[in-house]
Protein backbone atom coordinates (compact mmCIF):
# COMPACT_ATOMS: atom_id res chain seq x y z
CA UNK A 1 0.00 0.00 0.00
CA UNK A 2 2.31 2.25 1.14
CA UNK A 3 4.68 1.35 -2.37
CA UNK A 4 1.48 2.20 -4.30
CA UNK A 5 0.97 5.66 -2.90
CA UNK A 6 4.66 6.40 -3.57
CA UNK A 7 4.58 5.51 -7.11
CA UNK A 8 1.26 7.63 -7.50
CA UNK A 9 3.10 10.69 -5.74
CA UNK A 10 5.84 9.88 -8.36
CA UNK A 11 3.40 10.19 -11.14
CA UNK A 12 1.67 12.91 -9.97
CA UNK A 13 4.82 15.43 -9.41
CA UNK A 14 6.29 13.74 -12.68
CA UNK A 15 2.84 15.29 -14.59
CA UNK A 16 2.93 18.66 -12.63
CA UNK A 17 6.52 18.78 -13.91
CA UNK A 18 5.83 18.19 -17.33
CA UNK A 19 2.68 20.66 -18.11
CA UNK A 20 2.54 23.02 -15.22
CA UNK A 21 -0.55 21.36 -14.52
CA UNK A 22 -1.44 22.39 -10.80
CA UNK A 23 -2.92 19.58 -9.04
CA UNK A 24 -4.99 19.41 -5.55
CA UNK A 25 -4.78 16.52 -3.62
CA UNK A 26 -7.48 16.59 -0.41
CA UNK A 27 -9.60 13.72 1.42
CA UNK A 28 -13.03 12.77 0.36
CA UNK A 29 -15.31 13.31 3.62
CA UNK A 30 -17.68 9.95 2.21
CA UNK A 31 -14.51 7.92 2.36
CA UNK A 32 -12.14 5.88 4.43
CA UNK A 33 -9.90 7.77 6.01
CA UNK A 34 -7.18 6.60 3.84
CA UNK A 35 -8.88 7.70 0.93
CA UNK A 36 -7.64 11.16 -1.15
CA UNK A 37 -9.04 12.96 -4.02
CA UNK A 38 -6.97 14.38 -7.25
CA UNK A 39 -8.31 17.37 -8.99
CA UNK A 40 -6.05 17.92 -11.94
CA UNK A 41 -6.93 21.31 -13.77
CA UNK A 42 -9.03 21.31 -16.30
CA UNK A 43 -7.87 23.49 -19.51
CA UNK A 44 -10.80 22.96 -21.89
CA UNK A 45 -13.61 25.64 -22.01
CA UNK A 46 -16.23 22.70 -21.54
CA UNK A 47 -14.14 20.02 -19.62
CA UNK A 48 -15.90 16.45 -19.90
CA UNK A 49 -19.17 15.88 -20.71
CA UNK A 50 -20.46 19.86 -19.98
CA UNK A 51 -21.12 21.36 -23.36
CA UNK A 52 -23.80 23.03 -23.10
CA UNK A 53 -24.75 24.98 -26.33
CA UNK A 54 -26.69 29.09 -25.52
CA UNK A 55 -28.14 31.97 -26.97
CA UNK A 56 -28.12 36.05 -25.53
CA UNK A 57 -31.37 35.42 -23.99
CA UNK A 58 -29.90 32.90 -21.36
CA UNK A 59 -27.25 35.84 -20.52
CA UNK A 60 -27.16 37.59 -17.72
CA UNK A 61 -25.87 41.42 -16.62
CA UNK A 62 -22.33 40.45 -14.98
CA UNK A 63 -21.56 37.38 -16.58
CA UNK A 64 -18.02 36.99 -17.40
CA UNK A 65 -17.47 36.21 -21.70
CA UNK A 66 -14.64 34.03 -21.90
CA UNK A 67 -13.33 33.84 -25.49
CA UNK A 68 -10.39 32.88 -27.91
CA UNK A 69 -9.45 33.49 -31.56
CA UNK A 70 -7.26 31.90 -33.80
CA UNK A 71 -4.41 35.07 -34.20
CA UNK A 72 -0.66 35.11 -32.82
CA UNK A 73 -1.63 37.53 -30.16
CA UNK A 74 -4.55 35.42 -28.48
CA UNK A 75 -2.45 32.01 -29.22
CA UNK A 76 0.75 33.47 -27.58
CA UNK A 77 -1.52 34.45 -24.62
CA UNK A 78 -2.95 30.98 -24.46
CA UNK A 79 0.96 29.63 -25.01
CA UNK A 80 2.05 31.83 -21.74
CA UNK A 81 -0.89 31.46 -19.56
CA UNK A 82 -1.34 27.29 -20.99
CA UNK A 83 -5.03 27.64 -21.54
CA UNK A 84 -8.15 27.53 -23.78
CA UNK A 85 -8.81 31.26 -23.21
CA UNK A 86 -7.39 34.36 -24.04
CA UNK A 87 -9.64 36.94 -23.39
CA UNK A 88 -12.60 38.03 -21.15
CA UNK A 89 -15.07 40.50 -21.17
CA UNK A 90 -18.23 41.46 -19.44
CA UNK A 91 -22.00 41.04 -20.20
CA UNK A 92 -23.32 44.41 -19.70
CA UNK A 93 -26.83 43.22 -20.64
CA UNK A 94 -29.00 43.83 -23.88
CA UNK A 95 -27.21 42.50 -26.58
CA UNK A 96 -23.48 44.40 -25.26
CA UNK A 97 -20.22 44.02 -23.95
CA UNK A 98 -17.67 45.74 -22.35
CA UNK A 99 -14.01 45.15 -22.70
CA UNK A 100 -10.68 46.12 -22.42
CA UNK A 101 -8.89 46.06 -25.38
CA UNK A 102 -5.77 47.66 -27.51
CA UNK A 103 -7.86 50.54 -28.31
CA UNK A 104 -9.03 50.98 -24.66
CA UNK A 105 -11.77 50.20 -22.61
CA UNK A 106 -15.28 50.12 -25.01
CA UNK A 107 -18.26 48.44 -25.06
CA UNK A 108 -19.76 46.52 -28.29
CA UNK A 109 -22.69 44.79 -29.27
CA UNK A 110 -22.82 40.83 -28.57
CA UNK A 111 -22.76 40.14 -32.54
CA UNK A 112 -19.50 41.58 -32.92
CA UNK A 113 -17.89 39.98 -29.93
CA UNK A 114 -19.16 36.83 -31.43
CA UNK A 115 -17.68 37.55 -34.60
CA UNK A 116 -13.92 38.50 -33.35
CA UNK A 117 -13.97 35.47 -31.37
CA UNK A 118 -13.06 31.78 -32.57
CA UNK A 119 -14.94 30.03 -29.07
CA UNK A 120 -17.11 32.50 -27.12
CA UNK A 121 -18.43 30.81 -23.60
CA UNK A 122 -20.12 32.15 -20.44
CA UNK A 123 -19.41 32.28 -16.69
CA UNK A 124 -21.53 33.43 -14.03
CA UNK A 125 -21.22 34.49 -10.08
CA UNK A 126 -23.94 32.80 -8.25
CA UNK A 127 -25.90 35.00 -5.67
CA UNK A 128 -25.04 37.84 -7.48
CA UNK A 129 -27.68 40.97 -6.89
CA UNK A 130 -29.45 42.96 -8.98
CA UNK A 131 -27.96 45.76 -7.23
CA UNK A 132 -24.32 44.46 -8.18
CA UNK A 133 -25.01 43.61 -11.62
CA UNK A 134 -26.11 47.29 -12.11
CA UNK A 135 -23.48 48.87 -10.52
CA UNK A 136 -21.07 46.00 -12.72
CA UNK A 137 -22.73 47.57 -15.98
CA UNK A 138 -22.20 51.37 -14.52
CA UNK A 139 -18.67 50.80 -14.08
CA UNK A 140 -18.09 49.45 -17.54
CA UNK A 141 -19.70 52.69 -18.97
CA UNK A 142 -17.70 54.99 -16.71
CA UNK A 143 -14.26 53.32 -17.56
CA UNK A 144 -15.64 53.38 -21.29
CA UNK A 145 -12.90 55.27 -23.19
CA UNK A 146 -9.93 54.58 -20.81
CA UNK A 147 -6.67 53.70 -22.13
CA UNK A 148 -5.33 49.97 -22.01
CA UNK A 149 -2.65 48.92 -19.65
CA UNK A 150 -0.32 47.80 -22.14
CA UNK A 151 2.92 47.82 -19.37
CA UNK A 152 0.59 45.74 -17.17
CA UNK A 153 -0.03 43.16 -19.68
CA UNK A 154 4.12 43.15 -20.42
CA UNK A 155 4.99 42.34 -16.90
CA UNK A 156 1.83 39.46 -16.76
CA UNK A 157 3.87 37.53 -20.10
CA UNK A 158 6.96 36.52 -17.77
CA UNK A 159 4.86 36.13 -14.74
CA UNK A 160 2.33 33.74 -16.28
CA UNK A 161 5.53 31.82 -17.28
CA UNK A 162 7.27 32.01 -13.58
CA UNK A 163 3.71 31.24 -11.99
CA UNK A 164 3.74 27.67 -12.68
CA UNK A 165 6.60 26.94 -10.07
CA UNK A 166 3.93 27.23 -7.41
CA UNK A 167 2.31 24.20 -9.26
CA UNK A 168 5.27 21.84 -8.41
CA UNK A 169 3.87 21.84 -5.32
CA UNK A 170 0.15 20.62 -5.58
CA UNK A 171 -0.29 19.01 -1.94
CA UNK A 172 -1.86 22.35 -0.98
CA UNK A 173 -3.85 25.14 -2.77
CA UNK A 174 -3.06 27.44 0.06
CA UNK A 175 0.75 27.09 -0.56
CA UNK A 176 0.24 27.76 -4.28
CA UNK A 177 -1.81 30.53 -3.39
CA UNK A 178 0.73 32.16 -1.26
CA UNK A 179 3.27 30.99 -3.63
CA UNK A 180 1.74 32.91 -6.55
CA UNK A 181 1.18 35.89 -4.22
CA UNK A 182 4.71 36.54 -3.34
CA UNK A 183 5.80 36.34 -7.17
CA UNK A 184 3.17 38.56 -8.21
CA UNK A 185 4.73 41.07 -5.35
CA UNK A 186 7.98 40.48 -6.71
CA UNK A 187 7.25 40.79 -10.74
CA UNK A 188 3.92 42.43 -10.99
CA UNK A 189 3.24 46.39 -9.51
CA UNK A 190 2.15 46.24 -5.87
CA UNK A 191 -1.40 46.70 -5.26
CA UNK A 192 -1.26 49.91 -4.05
CA UNK A 193 0.11 51.29 -7.02
CA UNK A 194 -2.80 51.65 -9.74
CA UNK A 195 -2.54 51.58 -13.44
CA UNK A 196 -3.96 55.53 -13.45
CA UNK A 197 -7.30 54.17 -14.91
CA UNK A 198 -6.21 52.16 -17.41
CA UNK A 199 -6.64 48.35 -17.60
CA UNK A 200 -5.73 44.93 -19.77
CA UNK A 201 -9.16 42.92 -20.10
CA UNK A 202 -9.07 40.20 -16.66
CA UNK A 203 -7.96 43.88 -15.11
CA UNK A 204 -10.66 45.47 -15.93
CA UNK A 205 -13.07 42.29 -15.30
CA UNK A 206 -12.09 42.41 -11.60
CA UNK A 207 -11.94 45.79 -10.72
CA UNK A 208 -15.59 45.83 -11.87
CA UNK A 209 -16.62 43.13 -9.64
CA UNK A 210 -14.95 44.74 -6.80
CA UNK A 211 -17.07 48.12 -7.72
CA UNK A 212 -19.86 46.48 -7.10
CA UNK A 213 -18.87 45.18 -3.81
CA UNK A 214 -19.07 40.91 -5.03
CA UNK A 215 -15.17 40.93 -5.60
CA UNK A 216 -13.58 37.68 -7.12
CA UNK A 217 -10.53 37.26 -5.70
CA UNK A 218 -8.73 39.08 -2.36
CA UNK A 219 -5.60 39.45 -5.50
CA UNK A 220 -4.92 43.09 -6.67
CA UNK A 221 -6.98 43.03 -10.06
CA UNK A 222 -3.56 43.76 -11.70
CA UNK A 223 -2.07 40.59 -10.76
CA UNK A 224 -4.98 38.23 -12.52
CA UNK A 225 -5.01 36.53 -16.13
CA UNK A 226 -8.01 35.54 -18.26
CA UNK A 227 -6.58 32.17 -17.24
CA UNK A 228 -7.53 32.44 -13.40
CA UNK A 229 -10.61 33.68 -13.31
CA UNK A 230 -11.02 30.63 -16.04
CA UNK A 231 -10.14 28.48 -13.05
CA UNK A 232 -12.04 29.80 -10.98
CA UNK A 233 -14.93 28.00 -12.33
CA UNK A 234 -16.54 24.97 -10.18
CA UNK A 235 -14.61 21.61 -10.30
CA UNK A 236 -11.58 23.21 -11.45
CA UNK A 237 -8.37 23.64 -9.56
CA UNK A 238 -7.88 27.37 -9.03
CA UNK A 239 -4.60 29.69 -9.34
CA UNK A 240 -5.38 32.64 -7.58
CA UNK A 241 -7.77 32.10 -4.50
CA UNK A 242 -11.82 33.30 -5.72
CA UNK A 243 -13.63 34.44 -3.33
CA UNK A 244 -16.53 32.94 -5.31
CA UNK A 245 -16.81 30.28 -7.60
CA UNK A 246 -17.95 30.69 -10.69
CA UNK A 247 -20.67 28.48 -12.35
CA UNK A 248 -20.45 27.30 -16.36
CA UNK A 249 -23.42 28.90 -18.04
CA UNK A 250 -22.65 27.53 -21.65
CA UNK A 251 -21.04 28.31 -25.06
CA UNK A 252 -22.43 30.93 -27.34
CA UNK A 253 -19.82 29.62 -30.12
CA UNK A 254 -18.00 26.75 -29.91
CA UNK A 255 -14.95 27.08 -31.65
CA UNK A 256 -12.78 25.25 -33.76
CA UNK A 257 -11.78 22.79 -31.39
CA UNK A 258 -14.93 21.28 -29.59
CA UNK A 259 -16.94 21.64 -33.33
CA UNK A 260 -14.70 18.88 -34.17
CA UNK A 261 -15.22 17.30 -31.12
CA UNK A 262 -18.90 16.92 -31.43
CA UNK A 263 -18.74 16.27 -34.67
CA UNK A 264 -16.79 12.95 -34.43
CA UNK A 265 -18.48 11.98 -31.21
Amino acid sequence: MHFRRGVLGVLVLLIVALTGCAVDIGQDPLAPSSTRTISVRQFSSAPGQTLRVIDETQLRTGDLLFSSSIGLTSLGIRFFSASAVSHVALYTGEGHVAEAVGAGVHIITLKEAMAHSDKLFALRMPGLTEKEAKLISQFATDKSGSRYNFSGIAGMAPFMLTSKLCSLTPFSSDFRHQCLATLANVQLAPPERPANNRYFCSEFVTAAYAYAGHPLTSAASGWVSPADLLHMREGDVTSLKPLHRLRYVGHLKKGIYLSVRSYFQ
